[in-house]
Protein backbone atom coordinates (compact mmCIF):
# COMPACT_ATOMS: atom_id res chain seq x y z
CA UNK A 1 0.00 0.00 0.00
CA UNK A 2 2.80 2.34 0.83
CA UNK A 3 4.66 1.43 -2.30
CA UNK A 4 1.70 2.17 -4.48
CA UNK A 5 0.61 5.30 -2.69
CA UNK A 6 3.78 7.10 -3.28
CA UNK A 7 3.73 7.08 -7.15
CA UNK A 8 0.00 7.81 -7.24
CA UNK A 9 0.32 10.71 -4.93
CA UNK A 10 3.16 12.10 -6.98
CA UNK A 11 1.14 11.68 -10.13
CA UNK A 12 -1.85 13.42 -8.59
CA UNK A 13 0.34 16.24 -7.31
CA UNK A 14 1.76 16.67 -10.81
CA UNK A 15 -1.73 16.77 -12.28
CA UNK A 16 -2.91 19.32 -9.74
CA UNK A 17 0.12 21.52 -10.42
CA UNK A 18 -0.72 21.49 -14.15
CA UNK A 19 -4.29 22.39 -13.28
CA UNK A 20 -3.13 25.34 -11.18
CA UNK A 21 -0.88 26.51 -14.02
CA UNK A 22 -3.80 26.34 -16.45
CA UNK A 23 -6.02 28.27 -14.04
CA UNK A 24 -3.41 31.06 -13.75
CA UNK A 25 -3.01 31.29 -17.53
CA UNK A 26 -6.78 31.28 -17.98
CA UNK A 27 -7.02 34.57 -16.09
CA UNK A 28 -5.22 36.33 -18.97
CA UNK A 29 -7.85 35.28 -21.48
CA UNK A 30 -10.80 37.57 -22.49
CA UNK A 31 -13.75 37.19 -20.21
CA UNK A 32 -15.86 34.92 -22.47
CA UNK A 33 -13.00 32.42 -23.11
CA UNK A 34 -11.88 32.65 -19.47
CA UNK A 35 -15.31 31.58 -18.20
CA UNK A 36 -15.46 28.59 -20.56
CA UNK A 37 -11.95 27.40 -19.84
CA UNK A 38 -12.34 27.84 -16.08
CA UNK A 39 -15.47 25.66 -16.20
CA UNK A 40 -13.53 22.92 -18.00
CA UNK A 41 -10.73 22.98 -15.40
CA UNK A 42 -13.21 22.87 -12.54
CA UNK A 43 -14.92 19.84 -14.05
CA UNK A 44 -11.56 18.14 -14.49
CA UNK A 45 -10.50 18.93 -10.92
CA UNK A 46 -13.80 17.57 -9.57
CA UNK A 47 -13.36 14.40 -11.57
CA UNK A 48 -9.86 13.88 -10.12
CA UNK A 49 -11.10 14.45 -6.64
CA UNK A 50 -13.93 11.96 -7.08
CA UNK A 51 -11.53 9.51 -8.56
CA UNK A 52 -9.03 9.97 -5.69
CA UNK A 53 -11.72 9.53 -3.03
CA UNK A 54 -13.56 6.65 -4.64
CA UNK A 55 -13.24 3.03 -3.65
CA UNK A 56 -12.29 2.17 -7.15
CA UNK A 57 -9.20 4.21 -6.75
CA UNK A 58 -8.43 2.57 -3.41
CA UNK A 59 -8.79 -0.81 -4.93
CA UNK A 60 -6.59 0.24 -7.78
CA UNK A 61 -3.65 0.29 -5.38
CA UNK A 62 -3.74 -3.40 -5.24
CA UNK A 63 -4.41 -3.78 -8.93
CA UNK A 64 -1.51 -3.28 -11.30
CA UNK A 65 -3.79 -3.20 -14.31
CA UNK A 66 -5.70 -0.30 -12.85
CA UNK A 67 -2.43 1.49 -12.19
CA UNK A 68 -1.45 1.17 -15.81
CA UNK A 69 -4.82 2.54 -16.86
CA UNK A 70 -4.40 5.46 -14.51
CA UNK A 71 -0.99 6.14 -16.00
CA UNK A 72 -2.56 6.14 -19.45
CA UNK A 73 -5.22 8.55 -18.25
CA UNK A 74 -2.49 10.68 -16.75
CA UNK A 75 -0.66 10.85 -20.06
CA UNK A 76 -3.93 11.61 -21.79
CA UNK A 77 -4.55 14.35 -19.28
CA UNK A 78 -1.06 15.75 -19.82
CA UNK A 79 -1.64 15.87 -23.58
CA UNK A 80 -4.98 17.57 -23.00
CA UNK A 81 -3.36 20.06 -20.68
CA UNK A 82 -0.61 20.67 -23.28
CA UNK A 83 -3.24 21.26 -25.97
CA UNK A 84 -5.10 23.66 -23.71
CA UNK A 85 -1.84 25.50 -22.97
CA UNK A 86 -1.25 25.87 -26.75
CA UNK A 87 -4.76 27.17 -27.24
CA UNK A 88 -4.27 29.58 -24.35
CA UNK A 89 -1.03 30.77 -26.00
CA UNK A 90 -2.80 31.30 -29.33
CA UNK A 91 -5.61 33.15 -27.60
CA UNK A 92 -3.05 35.28 -25.78
CA UNK A 93 -1.31 36.13 -29.09
CA UNK A 94 -4.66 37.00 -30.68
CA UNK A 95 -5.50 39.14 -27.68
CA UNK A 96 -2.19 40.97 -27.94
CA UNK A 97 -2.82 41.60 -31.67
CA UNK A 98 -6.31 42.87 -30.93
CA UNK A 99 -5.00 45.13 -28.17
CA UNK A 100 -2.29 46.47 -30.51
CA UNK A 101 -4.85 47.07 -33.31
CA UNK A 102 -7.20 48.72 -30.83
CA UNK A 103 -4.35 50.98 -29.70
CA UNK A 104 -3.57 51.94 -33.34
CA UNK A 105 -7.26 52.53 -34.08
CA UNK A 106 -7.52 54.68 -30.99
CA UNK A 107 -4.50 56.76 -32.06
CA UNK A 108 -5.88 57.15 -35.60
CA UNK A 109 -9.28 58.12 -34.21
CA UNK A 110 -7.63 60.69 -31.93
CA UNK A 111 -5.71 62.18 -34.89
CA UNK A 112 -8.84 62.17 -37.03
CA UNK A 113 -10.83 63.92 -34.33
CA UNK A 114 -8.06 66.50 -33.90
CA UNK A 115 -7.98 67.04 -37.67
CA UNK A 116 -11.76 67.37 -37.76
CA UNK A 117 -11.72 69.89 -34.92
CA UNK A 118 -9.00 71.91 -36.70
CA UNK A 119 -11.06 71.90 -39.91
CA UNK A 120 -14.18 72.96 -38.06
CA UNK A 121 -12.35 75.77 -36.27
CA UNK A 122 -10.81 77.12 -39.46
CA UNK A 123 -13.60 76.39 -41.93
CA UNK A 124 -15.21 79.50 -43.45
CA UNK A 125 -18.56 77.72 -43.24
CA UNK A 126 -20.61 77.43 -40.07
CA UNK A 127 -21.43 73.83 -39.08
CA UNK A 128 -24.37 73.42 -36.70
CA UNK A 129 -26.29 70.47 -35.28
CA UNK A 130 -29.92 71.15 -34.40
CA UNK A 131 -32.17 68.72 -32.57
CA UNK A 132 -35.70 67.81 -33.60
CA UNK A 133 -36.94 70.41 -31.10
CA UNK A 134 -35.13 73.16 -33.01
CA UNK A 135 -32.53 73.77 -30.31
CA UNK A 136 -28.84 74.04 -31.12
CA UNK A 137 -26.67 71.18 -29.92
CA UNK A 138 -23.44 72.21 -31.62
CA UNK A 139 -21.88 75.25 -33.36
CA UNK A 140 -18.45 75.31 -35.01
CA UNK A 141 -15.98 78.11 -34.33
CA UNK A 142 -17.08 79.98 -37.47
CA UNK A 143 -20.06 81.30 -35.47
CA UNK A 144 -17.75 83.76 -33.69
CA UNK A 145 -16.20 84.88 -36.96
CA UNK A 146 -19.42 85.20 -38.96
CA UNK A 147 -21.98 86.38 -36.41
CA UNK A 148 -19.90 87.48 -33.40
CA UNK A 149 -21.37 84.98 -30.87
CA UNK A 150 -19.52 82.57 -28.59
CA UNK A 151 -20.47 79.04 -29.77
CA UNK A 152 -20.86 77.71 -26.18
CA UNK A 153 -23.31 80.48 -25.32
CA UNK A 154 -25.64 79.49 -28.16
CA UNK A 155 -25.91 75.81 -27.17
CA UNK A 156 -29.50 75.02 -26.19
CA UNK A 157 -30.89 78.13 -27.92
CA UNK A 158 -33.45 77.96 -30.72
CA UNK A 159 -31.79 78.15 -34.11
CA UNK A 160 -34.56 80.32 -35.53
CA UNK A 161 -34.51 83.05 -32.89
CA UNK A 162 -31.74 84.99 -34.71
CA UNK A 163 -33.43 84.78 -38.14
CA UNK A 164 -34.99 87.92 -39.60
CA UNK A 165 -38.77 88.02 -39.00
CA UNK A 166 -39.44 88.31 -42.74
CA UNK A 167 -37.47 85.08 -43.36
CA UNK A 168 -38.62 83.08 -40.33
CA UNK A 169 -41.67 81.47 -41.98
CA UNK A 170 -39.56 80.20 -44.88
CA UNK A 171 -37.08 78.71 -42.40
CA UNK A 172 -39.81 77.00 -40.38
CA UNK A 173 -41.21 75.44 -43.56
CA UNK A 174 -37.74 74.29 -44.59
CA UNK A 175 -37.00 72.83 -41.14
CA UNK A 176 -40.34 71.02 -41.12
CA UNK A 177 -39.47 69.28 -44.40
CA UNK A 178 -36.13 68.14 -42.92
CA UNK A 179 -37.98 66.62 -39.96
CA UNK A 180 -40.29 64.72 -42.29
CA UNK A 181 -37.75 63.55 -44.87
CA UNK A 182 -34.28 62.28 -43.89
CA UNK A 183 -31.41 63.25 -46.15
CA UNK A 184 -30.05 66.44 -47.72
CA UNK A 185 -32.45 69.29 -48.45
CA UNK A 186 -32.06 72.12 -50.93
CA UNK A 187 -30.39 75.46 -50.23
CA UNK A 188 -32.22 78.22 -48.37
CA UNK A 189 -31.29 81.88 -47.97
CA UNK A 190 -32.18 84.04 -44.99
CA UNK A 191 -30.85 86.86 -42.82
CA UNK A 192 -29.44 86.34 -39.31
CA UNK A 193 -28.83 88.99 -36.71
CA UNK A 194 -25.17 89.71 -35.95
CA UNK A 195 -24.04 90.36 -32.40
CA UNK A 196 -23.68 94.06 -33.31
CA UNK A 197 -27.35 94.21 -34.43
CA UNK A 198 -26.76 94.16 -38.18
CA UNK A 199 -28.29 91.57 -40.53
CA UNK A 200 -26.09 89.07 -42.34
CA UNK A 201 -27.23 87.20 -45.46
CA UNK A 202 -26.69 83.44 -45.04
CA UNK A 203 -27.13 80.43 -47.31
CA UNK A 204 -27.73 77.07 -45.58
CA UNK A 205 -28.06 73.44 -46.59
CA UNK A 206 -29.59 70.98 -44.11
CA UNK A 207 -28.92 67.24 -43.82
CA UNK A 208 -31.42 65.37 -41.67
CA UNK A 209 -29.64 62.59 -39.70
CA UNK A 210 -32.20 62.19 -36.94
CA UNK A 211 -32.19 58.39 -37.32
CA UNK A 212 -28.39 58.13 -37.29
CA UNK A 213 -27.42 57.01 -33.79
CA UNK A 214 -24.10 58.84 -34.00
CA UNK A 215 -25.75 62.23 -34.78
CA UNK A 216 -29.48 62.12 -33.95
CA UNK A 217 -29.97 65.62 -35.28
CA UNK A 218 -29.98 67.87 -38.35
CA UNK A 219 -26.60 69.08 -39.63
CA UNK A 220 -26.77 72.59 -41.10
CA UNK A 221 -23.94 73.96 -43.23
CA UNK A 222 -24.16 77.77 -43.51
CA UNK A 223 -22.05 80.39 -45.28
CA UNK A 224 -22.13 84.18 -45.47
CA UNK A 225 -23.27 85.48 -48.91
CA UNK A 226 -23.41 89.24 -48.32
CA UNK A 227 -21.18 90.12 -51.28
CA UNK A 228 -23.10 87.81 -53.59
CA UNK A 229 -26.44 89.29 -52.48
CA UNK A 230 -25.14 92.80 -53.07
CA UNK A 231 -24.02 91.74 -56.53
CA UNK A 232 -27.44 90.18 -57.19
CA UNK A 233 -29.19 93.33 -56.00
CA UNK A 234 -26.92 95.41 -58.23
CA UNK A 235 -27.71 93.13 -61.17
CA UNK A 236 -31.45 93.40 -60.50
CA UNK A 237 -31.19 97.18 -60.30
CA UNK A 238 -29.15 97.20 -63.49
CA UNK A 239 -31.75 95.01 -65.19
CA UNK A 240 -34.49 97.33 -63.95
CA UNK A 241 -32.62 100.37 -65.28
CA UNK A 242 -32.05 98.52 -68.53
CA UNK A 243 -35.75 97.66 -68.88
CA UNK A 244 -36.74 101.25 -68.14
CA UNK A 245 -34.20 102.60 -70.64
CA UNK A 246 -35.28 100.01 -73.19
CA UNK A 247 -38.89 101.10 -72.76
CA UNK A 248 -38.25 104.84 -73.13
CA UNK A 249 -35.52 104.87 -75.80
CA UNK A 250 -35.73 104.21 -79.50
CA UNK A 251 -32.36 102.43 -79.48
CA UNK A 252 -32.28 98.62 -79.43
CA UNK A 253 -29.73 95.80 -79.19
CA UNK A 254 -29.78 92.37 -80.79
CA UNK A 255 -27.95 89.04 -80.99
CA UNK A 256 -27.86 86.62 -83.93
CA UNK A 257 -26.44 83.11 -83.88
CA UNK A 258 -24.28 82.16 -86.85
CA UNK A 259 -25.41 78.93 -88.52
CA UNK A 260 -23.10 76.51 -90.39
CA UNK A 261 -24.80 77.35 -93.71
CA UNK A 262 -23.81 81.01 -93.34
CA UNK A 263 -27.22 82.24 -92.28
CA UNK A 264 -28.09 83.90 -88.98
CA UNK A 265 -30.89 83.06 -86.55
CA UNK A 266 -32.17 85.79 -84.23
CA UNK A 267 -31.59 84.90 -80.57
CA UNK A 268 -33.05 88.03 -79.00
CA UNK A 269 -33.72 91.73 -79.49
CA UNK A 270 -34.64 94.35 -76.92
CA UNK A 271 -38.12 95.83 -76.58
CA UNK A 272 -37.36 98.95 -78.60
CA UNK A 273 -36.91 96.81 -81.72
CA UNK A 274 -40.63 96.10 -81.92
CA UNK A 275 -41.45 99.73 -81.16
CA UNK A 276 -39.09 100.98 -83.87
CA UNK A 277 -39.97 98.46 -86.60
CA UNK A 278 -43.46 97.33 -85.70
CA UNK A 279 -42.54 93.62 -85.79
CA UNK A 280 -41.40 91.15 -83.12
CA UNK A 281 -37.95 89.46 -83.37
CA UNK A 282 -39.56 86.04 -83.98
CA UNK A 283 -40.93 87.34 -87.30
CA UNK A 284 -37.45 87.97 -88.72
CA UNK A 285 -36.20 85.75 -91.49
CA UNK A 286 -33.38 83.37 -90.65
CA UNK A 287 -30.80 85.54 -92.43
CA UNK A 288 -31.59 88.64 -90.38
CA UNK A 289 -33.46 91.82 -91.02
CA UNK A 290 -30.78 93.14 -93.42
CA UNK A 291 -31.95 90.54 -95.96
CA UNK A 292 -35.66 91.12 -95.39
CA UNK A 293 -38.24 93.64 -96.49
CA UNK A 294 -37.46 95.58 -93.34
CA UNK A 295 -34.32 97.14 -94.86
CA UNK A 296 -34.64 99.70 -97.64
CA UNK A 297 -33.92 98.03 -101.01
CA UNK A 298 -31.19 100.57 -101.84
CA UNK A 299 -29.26 99.65 -98.65
CA UNK A 300 -29.80 95.88 -98.50
CA UNK A 301 -27.02 94.78 -100.87
CA UNK A 302 -24.46 96.99 -99.18
CA UNK A 303 -25.18 95.44 -95.77
CA UNK A 304 -25.04 91.85 -97.03
CA UNK A 305 -21.70 92.35 -98.80
CA UNK A 306 -20.19 93.96 -95.74
CA UNK A 307 -21.37 91.08 -93.52
CA UNK A 308 -19.98 88.46 -95.90
CA UNK A 309 -16.56 90.11 -95.78
CA UNK A 310 -16.23 90.24 -91.99
CA UNK A 311 -13.61 88.13 -90.21
CA UNK A 312 -12.84 87.29 -86.60
CA UNK A 313 -13.29 90.00 -83.93
CA UNK A 314 -14.27 92.55 -86.56
CA UNK A 315 -16.43 95.50 -85.59
CA UNK A 316 -18.21 97.97 -87.77
CA UNK A 317 -20.87 100.64 -88.02
CA UNK A 318 -23.41 101.30 -90.76
CA UNK A 319 -26.08 103.86 -91.41
CA UNK A 320 -29.04 102.62 -93.41
CA UNK A 321 -32.78 102.94 -93.77
CA UNK A 322 -35.48 100.58 -92.56
CA UNK A 323 -39.13 100.51 -93.50
CA UNK A 324 -41.45 99.83 -90.56
CA UNK A 325 -44.85 98.16 -90.67
CA UNK A 326 -46.52 101.51 -91.28
CA UNK A 327 -44.41 102.07 -94.39
CA UNK A 328 -42.39 104.86 -92.75
CA UNK A 329 -38.70 105.16 -93.64
CA UNK A 330 -36.51 105.41 -90.55
CA UNK A 331 -32.73 105.88 -90.41
CA UNK A 332 -30.64 103.79 -87.98
CA UNK A 333 -26.96 103.67 -87.11
CA UNK A 334 -25.95 100.05 -86.50
CA UNK A 335 -22.86 99.27 -84.38
CA UNK A 336 -22.01 95.55 -84.71
CA UNK A 337 -19.36 93.00 -83.78
CA UNK A 338 -18.86 89.43 -84.92
CA UNK A 339 -17.50 86.48 -82.90
CA UNK A 340 -15.15 84.28 -84.90
CA UNK A 341 -14.66 80.59 -84.06
CA UNK A 342 -11.09 79.59 -84.94
CA UNK A 343 -11.90 75.87 -84.89
CA UNK A 344 -14.94 76.13 -87.16
CA UNK A 345 -13.35 79.03 -89.12
CA UNK A 346 -16.60 80.93 -89.33
CA UNK A 347 -18.67 83.57 -87.62
CA UNK A 348 -20.71 82.00 -84.80
CA UNK A 349 -22.42 85.08 -83.37
CA UNK A 350 -23.26 88.66 -84.29
CA UNK A 351 -23.98 91.29 -81.66
CA UNK A 352 -25.18 94.77 -82.41
CA UNK A 353 -26.87 97.92 -81.17
CA UNK A 354 -28.98 100.19 -83.36
CA UNK A 355 -29.59 103.86 -82.72
CA UNK A 356 -32.42 105.60 -84.50
CA UNK A 357 -31.05 108.73 -86.19
CA UNK A 358 -34.00 109.74 -88.37
CA UNK A 359 -34.27 113.28 -86.97
CA UNK A 360 -30.52 113.82 -87.15
CA UNK A 361 -30.37 112.40 -90.66
CA UNK A 362 -33.16 114.68 -91.83
CA UNK A 363 -31.29 117.66 -90.43
CA UNK A 364 -28.09 116.47 -92.08
CA UNK A 365 -29.85 116.04 -95.39
CA UNK A 366 -31.29 119.55 -95.12
CA UNK A 367 -27.87 120.91 -94.22
CA UNK A 368 -26.38 119.00 -97.10
CA UNK A 369 -28.92 120.55 -99.46
CA UNK A 370 -28.24 124.00 -98.03
CA UNK A 371 -24.51 123.41 -98.38
CA UNK A 372 -24.95 122.32 -101.97
CA UNK A 373 -26.99 125.43 -102.75
CA UNK A 374 -24.46 127.60 -100.91
CA UNK A 375 -21.56 125.99 -102.74
CA UNK A 376 -23.35 126.56 -106.06
CA UNK A 377 -23.96 130.20 -105.15
CA UNK A 378 -20.36 130.70 -104.09
CA UNK A 379 -19.07 128.99 -107.22
CA UNK A 380 -21.24 131.14 -109.52
CA UNK A 381 -20.92 134.43 -107.58
CA UNK A 382 -19.42 137.37 -109.56
CA UNK A 383 -17.39 138.42 -106.52
CA UNK A 384 -14.21 136.67 -105.36
CA UNK A 385 -14.99 134.49 -102.31
CA UNK A 386 -12.76 132.37 -100.16
CA UNK A 387 -13.09 130.70 -96.75
CA UNK A 388 -10.29 130.16 -94.26
CA UNK A 389 -10.21 127.75 -91.33
CA UNK A 390 -9.22 128.65 -87.78
CA UNK A 391 -5.63 127.73 -88.54
CA UNK A 392 -5.53 130.14 -91.52
CA UNK A 393 -5.64 127.58 -94.34
CA UNK A 394 -7.87 128.06 -97.38
CA UNK A 395 -10.89 125.76 -97.67
CA UNK A 396 -12.93 127.60 -100.40
CA UNK A 397 -11.63 129.45 -103.49
CA UNK A 398 -14.27 130.17 -106.15
CA UNK A 399 -13.89 130.87 -109.88
CA UNK A 400 -14.22 134.63 -109.42
CA UNK A 401 -11.26 134.48 -107.02
CA UNK A 402 -9.26 132.56 -109.64
CA UNK A 403 -10.06 135.25 -112.22
CA UNK A 404 -9.39 138.14 -109.86
CA UNK A 405 -6.12 136.99 -108.28
CA UNK A 406 -4.78 134.51 -110.90
CA UNK A 407 -4.29 131.42 -108.66
CA UNK A 408 -6.35 128.31 -109.31
CA UNK A 409 -8.21 126.51 -106.52
CA UNK A 410 -5.80 123.54 -106.76
CA UNK A 411 -2.88 125.89 -106.03
CA UNK A 412 -4.55 127.48 -103.00
CA UNK A 413 -6.77 124.94 -101.16
CA UNK A 414 -5.27 123.63 -97.91
CA UNK A 415 -2.66 126.40 -97.82
CA UNK A 416 -2.47 129.95 -96.41
CA UNK A 417 -3.81 132.74 -98.64
CA UNK A 418 -1.15 133.57 -101.27
CA UNK A 419 -2.35 137.11 -102.05
CA UNK A 420 -1.38 138.79 -98.77
CA UNK A 421 1.62 141.17 -99.02
CA UNK A 422 4.51 140.03 -96.83
CA UNK A 423 4.42 143.07 -94.57
CA UNK A 424 0.63 142.90 -94.06
CA UNK A 425 0.17 139.21 -93.19
CA UNK A 426 0.09 139.72 -89.41
CA UNK A 427 -2.45 142.54 -89.62
CA UNK A 428 -4.57 140.71 -92.20
CA UNK A 429 -4.84 137.47 -90.22
CA UNK A 430 -5.57 139.48 -87.07
CA UNK A 431 -8.44 141.05 -89.01
CA UNK A 432 -9.74 137.59 -90.04
CA UNK A 433 -9.44 136.36 -86.47
CA UNK A 434 -11.51 139.30 -85.20
CA UNK A 435 -14.13 138.41 -87.82
CA UNK A 436 -14.13 134.80 -86.53
CA UNK A 437 -14.67 136.18 -83.02
CA UNK A 438 -17.85 137.94 -84.07
CA UNK A 439 -16.56 141.32 -85.31
CA UNK A 440 -17.40 141.34 -89.06
CA UNK A 441 -15.64 143.64 -91.49
CA UNK A 442 -17.91 145.54 -93.91
CA UNK A 443 -16.34 147.27 -96.92
CA UNK A 444 -12.77 147.58 -95.68
CA UNK A 445 -10.48 148.89 -98.42
CA UNK A 446 -7.19 146.98 -98.70
CA UNK A 447 -4.49 146.28 -101.26
CA UNK A 448 -3.66 142.62 -102.17
CA UNK A 449 -1.32 140.79 -104.57
CA UNK A 450 -2.03 139.01 -107.82
CA UNK A 451 -0.19 135.96 -109.13
CA UNK A 452 1.76 138.09 -111.65
CA UNK A 453 3.15 140.17 -108.76
CA UNK A 454 1.03 143.27 -109.34
CA UNK A 455 -1.19 144.73 -106.64
CA UNK A 456 -4.92 145.21 -106.70
CA UNK A 457 -7.18 147.35 -104.52
CA UNK A 458 -10.27 145.57 -103.20
CA UNK A 459 -13.08 145.97 -100.74
CA UNK A 460 -13.24 143.22 -98.08
CA UNK A 461 -16.26 141.82 -96.29
CA UNK A 462 -15.43 139.19 -93.64
CA UNK A 463 -17.68 137.22 -91.24
CA UNK A 464 -17.31 134.03 -89.14
CA UNK A 465 -18.47 130.55 -90.22
CA UNK A 466 -20.03 128.07 -87.76
CA UNK A 467 -20.59 124.30 -87.89
CA UNK A 468 -23.98 122.62 -87.12
CA UNK A 469 -23.05 122.53 -83.43
CA UNK A 470 -22.56 126.33 -83.38
CA UNK A 471 -18.77 126.17 -83.07
CA UNK A 472 -16.70 128.70 -85.06
CA UNK A 473 -14.66 126.90 -87.73
CA UNK A 474 -13.27 129.88 -89.68
CA UNK A 475 -14.30 132.93 -91.69
CA UNK A 476 -15.79 133.71 -95.13
CA UNK A 477 -14.11 136.54 -97.08
CA UNK A 478 -15.63 138.41 -100.03
CA UNK A 479 -13.51 140.66 -102.25
CA UNK A 480 -14.74 143.34 -104.68
CA UNK A 481 -12.33 144.85 -107.26
CA UNK A 482 -11.89 148.63 -106.80
CA UNK A 483 -9.49 149.10 -109.72
CA UNK A 484 -12.10 149.93 -112.37
CA UNK A 485 -14.07 152.10 -110.01
CA UNK A 486 -10.95 154.00 -109.03
CA UNK A 487 -10.02 154.42 -112.69
CA UNK A 488 -13.45 155.85 -113.50
CA UNK A 489 -13.28 158.14 -110.48
CA UNK A 490 -9.87 159.36 -111.56
CA UNK A 491 -11.17 160.03 -115.13
CA UNK A 492 -14.13 161.92 -113.74
CA UNK A 493 -11.85 164.02 -111.57
CA UNK A 494 -9.61 164.75 -114.58
CA UNK A 495 -12.57 165.81 -116.71
CA UNK A 496 -13.84 168.04 -113.95
CA UNK A 497 -10.40 169.65 -113.67
CA UNK A 498 -10.20 170.30 -117.43
CA UNK A 499 -13.64 171.87 -117.40
CA UNK A 500 -12.59 174.21 -114.65
CA UNK A 501 -9.62 175.33 -116.71
CA UNK A 502 -11.71 176.17 -119.87
CA UNK A 503 -14.36 178.29 -118.13
CA UNK A 504 -13.67 181.78 -116.68
CA UNK A 505 -13.56 181.82 -112.97
CA UNK A 506 -16.67 183.99 -112.74
CA UNK A 507 -18.78 181.47 -114.72
CA UNK A 508 -18.95 179.35 -111.58
CA UNK A 509 -20.68 182.15 -109.73
CA UNK A 510 -22.95 183.79 -112.41
CA UNK A 511 -25.95 181.98 -113.82
CA UNK A 512 -26.99 182.73 -117.43
CA UNK A 513 -30.41 184.47 -117.86
CA UNK A 514 -33.41 182.27 -118.45
CA UNK A 515 -35.11 182.58 -121.93
CA UNK A 516 -38.89 183.14 -121.59
CA UNK A 517 -41.12 180.52 -123.17
CA UNK A 518 -43.25 181.49 -126.18
CA UNK A 519 -47.01 181.28 -125.98
CA UNK A 520 -48.48 178.22 -127.50
CA UNK A 521 -45.18 176.32 -127.36
CA UNK A 522 -45.32 172.89 -126.13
Amino acid sequence: MQLLDSPLNKMLETVYKHLETLQEQARELPHPQQAIFTKILEDLSNSLQEMAGSRLFESATNNAAKLVEIEKNNRLLERTVAQQVGQIRQLREQLEKQISQHRRDTQALTKSEAKLQTMLRNSPDLISIVGSDGRVRYHSGALQRLLGYNPEERIGKFHGELIHPDDLLAWQTYFGKLLESPGIGGAIEYRKRHADGSWIYMESIGNSLLYDSSVQGIIINSREIGERKQAEIAVRESELHYRVMSQITSDFAYSFKGLPDGKFACEWATEAFERCTGIVPEELESFGWWNSELVHPDDREMLIKQLEGCNFSRTGANEYRIINQKGEVRWVRDYWQVVWDKTAERVVRLWGACQEITDRKQVELKLQLVNQVLQAQIASAPLAINCTSNDGNTVVWNRAAEQLFGWTAAEVLGKPLPNIPEGQKQDFYALLKSASNGQPQNGLEISLLKKDGSSIDVWLWAARVRDPAGQTVGSINIFSDLSERKRIEEERQKLAAMKDMEEPFWARYVSPPKTPKKKGSG
